[in-house]
């Protein structure tokens, strides 16, 4: 109260409240909220399930890419390249077959005439095989599938004419025959050499490519554990309790992840090098191998039709030969019967190819062709058809090896791909188990 003049004026003071509180619009209540212990918990707990559940899905794509990609290696690229190795073998078989059937003169011995149907009939179906299994993005593949397709059929047309003239005492044949052998030797089956070897450097890429290990599963499931532990401990500090149950069960169910995919890692990368080391690089040799005896069985049949007059057949039959038995020699080391059998079959092959070329030189045809047909153990063909035995079990025992390591693979990760996520599902409901009691209490 005070005077003014004469009257006395009456002024009331009030509080203003707006210098005391803060205006709405600069309000953040979150703020305030994670800065709470409550707030933190929650953070705490939300980011705990996202990472258990992340960890879970992380490690299940892992898991099962390397399976998938184990699986497309079992049931489509080996195959496929198994696939052109019969090609090529077949192929090679009845080039053979073809020239040894002139050896003899007019009509071609039975068994000479059905091995080379045989062998037409098993290249046409190992092409079909080959051409189904194929990737359609695959532009190489089917461009040298094309090639050979292409000129098998003009191939087995030139054999059918040379056979034809032969029957009929006509000199032409040979003609026809040379011309199909050259077409057979330097087109045909270098195209099948080359798919054998794109199909087989594939294999030997993918599985490089399994044996890795799933490093991001290793990675995000380890954060993931170290992530429990620290958040126990921060835990017991705020609320003074030692142990939280919900975590202790979430931690040892992450461990246990870790531990599983550690286990299953190791034996699936175990197996795909056994595969690898066992199977799929002396496979790569053997089939070499029998690849360099059907050139060499090509050289040496061409060069007793020239009648010796051929000097670089017998010059391409040593250079097949001694390359087949450095090969073979590589593979002593795996002491494996099919080996040490191509080996001493070789070894006969070779006295017997001598034997001929002697008889060659002596200009005894008639005994350098019962050497090189006849029916005599001590005969060429004998020889080599033991070596090609010998060759072809080694083959399929050493693919038989690569499957199994393949399939053990395959094997050891069957369960986790759907294992991890399960995990990582009940990891994330532990976790809100260990959590919520925790924030009840500031309730």
């Amino acid at each position: 109260m005070f005077h003014r003049g004469d009257n006395a004026v009456t002024e009331e003071h009030s509080l203003d409240e707006s210098l005391l509180v803060e205006p709405e619009s600069r309000r953040q209540p979150w703020r305030e909220f994670l800065a709470s212990t409550p707030g933190r918990l929650s953070v705490l707990g939300i980011a705990l399930v996202t990472a258990a559940l992340a960890t879970g899905a992380i490690a299940s794509a892992a898991i099962g890419a390397r399976q998938q990609r184990i699986d497309v290696l079992r049931t489509h690229t080996e195959p496929l390249a198994y696939a052109a190795e019969a090609l090529y073998s077949s192929l090679s078989i009845a080039d053979a077959a073809a020239t040894t059937s002139f050896i003899s003169g007019g009509i071609e011995p039975r068994e000479v005439r059905n091995r080379y149907n045989q062998a037409i009939g098993d290249a046409s179906n190992a092409l079909v095989t080959a051409s189904n299994g194929v990737s359609s993005t695959d532009a190489g593949a089917l461009r040298l599938l094309s090639e050979v397709s292409r000129h098998m059929s003009v191939y087995t047309t030139l054999v059918a004419t040379a056979r034809a003239n032969n029957r009929s005492g006509n000199p032409v044949g040979v003609a026809y025959l040379g011309d199909a052998s050259a077409l057979m030797q330097d087109t045909i089956l270098p195209a099948a050499e080359r798919l054998y070897i794109e199909q087989s450097r594939s294999v030997a890429d993918t599985q490089a490519h399994g044996a890795r290990l799933p490093r991001a599963a290793f990675v995000v499931t380890a954060g993931l554990l170290i992530a429990l532990v620290l958040a126990q401990v921060y835990l017991a500090r705020k609320s003074k309790r030692r142990v939280n149950p919900g975590l202790v069960v979430a931690s040892l169910l992450t461990a246990t992840l870790l531990v599983w995919l550690a286990a299953a890692a190791l034996v699936s990368t175990s197996a795909i090098d056994r595969a690898r080391s066992e199977g799929a690089q002396p496979l790569a040799t053997i089939t070499q191998s029998r690849i360099l005896a059907q050139q060499a069985r090509a050289d040496e049949t061409l060069a007793l039709l020239q009648r010796g007059s051929d000097e670089q057949s017998e010059i391409d039959y040593e250079a097949h030969s001694s390359a087949l038995a450095d090969a073979l020699g590589r593979l002593q080391s795996d002491a494996r019967p099919e080996v040490a059998d191509a080996l001493a079959a070789l070894d006969g092959w070779r006295a017997a190819h001598e034997m001929l070329q002697q008889s060659l030189a002596a200009g005894d045809y008639s005994g350098a062709s019962a050497l090189a047909i006849g029916s005599g153990e001590i005969a060429s063909t004998a020889r080599f058809a033991a070596l090609d035995e010998s060759l072809r079990t080694g083959i399929e025992r050493f693919r038989t090896e690569e499957l199994d390591g393949m399939a053990a693979a395959y094997r050891s990760l069957s369960l986790l791909a759907v294992g991890s996520m399960v995990i990582g599902v009940l990891c994330g409901f532990a976790v809100g188990g260990g959590i919520w009691p925790r924030l009840n209490e500031y309730h």
